[in-house]
């Protein structure tokens, strides 16, 4: 017993040493393996509540008005985050409002839209944007710039990167800045390196992550070299140990069977052998890319609060 245990400590010896070996800050390396992180920032009363209103208050003649009464109902709905009570109230202004009074008929479809953006609803933004007068508006409009961005968002929720990519080279010319932001925070979405790269303000970023990142390469090697070792490197010691113990548990008994002439038993312990040994290197693999998708989520979702890149945080006036 005290031979064997000498042994394992001596294997988790070499299993640190290999893990030294083969990890650390790759500073000269420009690649980085593919990941799919999912970065999100759900929209709060928080990020509206202290923005000012794009659009003029309400006149005492259009608050004694029908469309005006429920307009103004809509907007303590919004205020207040209660988006489809508010949705409601708006829709409810839109059949009341003489269509003449254009300017107001933009807002209340501004605001269904935002509303819309606001609850996730990517789908019914661009519905309703296709189907308002706001197809037509100019850059003079109020809140030109935010709808621009509340299109171009929802466009890269639903997957339609070519249209959201055609908004971001309308807003290049207008508003420069908001556009950079905008490509920055499509690139780091999609840990699109090579786009990531070309951005001047993510260096420390994604110096960050390459110098903590574990390599997927490395873990499987690791786990082929010595089964545990790959789980041991990306910092899973009790998923190590378990590996090493059942691989080692399957190889001794499989030798024990062969040894005795038992060859049947031996080879069909070997292939449960071999079914841990080859999975145990895919397993190392895909929890050094989930370890890698975790870490990029951390410090992404942290230097694009910082800078304020998501698009919701580009606003600069609400309802």
């Amino acid at each position: 017993m005290i031979r064997m245990n000498v042994n394992v400590i001596k294997i988790f010896v070499l299993i640190t040493l290999l893990s030294q070996l083969l990890t650390g800050c790759c500073k000269t390396n420009t690649q980085c393996e593919p990941i799919e992180p999912v970065i999100s920032l759900i929209p709060s009363l928080r990020n509206i509540d202290c923005l000012p209103s794009a659009f003029d208050k309400l006149t005492d003649f259009e608050l004694n008005e029908d469309f005006g009464k429920e307009l103004r109902i809509a907007m303590v709905f919004s205020k207040e985050f209660d988006l489809y009570r508010a949705i409601t109230s708006y829709k409810r202004s839109l059949i009341l409002i003489p269509k003449k009074n254009i300017s107001r008929v933009l807002q209340i479809e501004y605001s269904i839209i935002e509303c819309y953006y606001l609850a996730l609803k990517y789908q019914d933004v661009i519905d309703t944007f296709e189907s308002s007068h706001l197809l037509d508006v100019k850059p003079t409009f109020e809140a030109f710039e935010q709808l621009l961005v509340m299109l171009y968002d929802s466009y890269l929720n639903l997957g339609l990167i070519e249209k959201a990519s055609r908004l971001v080279h309308l807003m290049e010319k207008g508003c420069p800045e908001t556009a950079k932001k905008l490509k920055g925070y499509l690139a780091i979405n999609e840990a699109n390196f090579n786009e990531i790269e070309k951005l001047d303000f993510v260096d420390s970023f994604l110096s960050e992550y390459r110098c903590e990142k574990k390599s997927v390469s490395k873990a499987k090697t690791l786990n082929a070299i010595l089964p545990g070792a790959g789980y041991y490197y990306i910092g899973q010691k009790k998923s190590a140990v378990t590996s090493f113990i059942i691989n080692s548990l399957f190889t001794a008994a499989a030798y024990q069977f062969f040894h005795r002439g038992y060859y049947a038993a031996g080879a069909i312990t070997l292939s449960f052998e071999a079914g841990w040994y080859f999975g145990g290197i895919n397993g190392a693999g895909l929890e050094a890319k989930e370890y890698n998708e975790r870490l990029y989520e951390n410090k992404a979702k942290s230097f694009m609060l910082k800078n304020r890149m998501f698009p919701i945080l580009t606003f600069e006036t609400s309802f």
